[in-house]
């Protein structure tokens, strides 16, 4: 009878990679890792079913590269996908303060919003040897970027983002703070509700849209589709987009711009179109800018602290390294919103 070959048998050592250890263990990458190095934050389970992995496939870790990789290099990346957002400078301000007191050193880099960008920016911090990362990024669904992501194997946090292969995420309550416009606005006796904004492919998108249908039904409302522009964030798609609006045949009497860049356009394109706020449409933004309070009159707002975004994240992602945290457990954390009331919005009849 001929002798029964193991999963070893089958796969040339010299073949085998970490890859194969976390495939044969149905974990990820950075868990192997995790288990190698010692590292804490990984469940007995879970370490036992990778070393079983590694026994059955008789796979050794290459020792020199493990020894390089389980040294600190005191240094975490955050990619972001838009160096114009001022959201992101005072992000990376409440990031920075948690981890500069803990020895840490916080480098930055945007990505312009272009997946390609994304995975070169995740493979160099990967290079770098950075103990950790909080990153945005464009498309939460592309396969090439989750697939960058799950190459780096370290401690992460998301940042308004979240992932299909799990992790941990922060942001804002954006569903809340949109359904708390909405009522406003209705009760203001608007019906017709427009909204401009952009990152189809993101949970920010899906929370602000869920919002607005979710308040709209509590109220015995639909949401006409032709009053949702949601495919841009640049100021050029908010102009043309506020404009097509106000000419169509029912236009909207409120609309709710939601971006940092999409407000300058939809003001823009108000003026050149002679019609104002809130005379000829109400009008609520999203992140408190300075645009909002030195306008004329002053745009009502959803506001959130976007450093505490920061220090929540930086502190998550601390919590990850120092083993208080498991990288895998998937998790959100959100802060609150709150609607600030100015002079842009006015009340209509029927």
């Amino acid at each position: 009878m001929p002798k029964k070959k193991n999963i070893a048998d089958r796969v040339p050592q010299n073949r085998l990679t970490v890859q194969d250890v976390a495939r044969h263990a149905g974990v990820s990458i950075g868990t192997v890792s995790r288990v190698i190095n010692n590292v804490p934050g990984v469940t007995p389970a879970v370490s036992m079913k990778v070393r079983a992995a590694i026994e059955d496939l008789g796979w050794t870790p290459n020792l020199a590269a493990q020894n390089i990789r389980s040294s600190s290099s005191r240094m975490i990346g955050f990619i972001f996908s838009d160096i114009r957002n001022s959201l992101y400078a005072r992000m990376t301000k409440g990031a920075e303060e948690v981890l500069t007191a803990k020895g840490y050193l916080l480098v930055t880099a945007s990505s312009d919003g272009k997946p390609e960008r994304e995975v070169a920016l995740l493979e160099l911090f990967k290079a770098r040897r950075a103990d950790g990362m909080i990153l945005t990024v464009e498309d939460e669904s592309n396969p090439l970027v989750n697939e960058a992501i799950a190459r780096a194997s370290m401690p992460r946090v998301m940042m308004e983002r979240e992932l299909a292969i799990g992790g941990t995420s922060v942001g804002a309550d954006h569903y809340r703070g949109t359904r708390q416009a909405v009522s406003y606005l209705i009760g203001l006796g608007h019906r017709r509700i427009a909204m401009i904004a952009g990152g189809r492919g993101t949970r920010v998108a899906r929370d602000r849209q869920r919002g607005l249908e979710d308040e709209m039904a509590a109220h015995g409302l639909a949401v006409d589709p032709d009053l949702l522009r949601l495919d841009s964030f640049a100021s050029e798609y908010a102009y043309r987009q506020t404009q097509l609006l106000l000419e169509l045949e029912q236009p909207p009497t409120a609309l709710l711009s939601f971006g940092v860049r999409l407000l300058p356009g939809v003001i823009s394109a108000l003026r050149t179109m002679g019609r104002s706020y809130p005379e000829d449409i109400s009008l609520i933004c999203s992140n408190d800018t300075d645009l909002a309070t030195i306008a004329s009159p002053a745009i009502t707002a959803i506001r959130y602290d976007a450093m505490t975004l920061g220090r929540v994240a930086a502190e998550t992602l601390l919590d990850q390294i120092e083993g208080r945290l498991d990288p895998e457990r998937t998790q959100r954390i959100e802060i609150v919103t709150e609607l600030v009331l100015r002079d842009s919005c006015r009340a209509i009849s029927g």
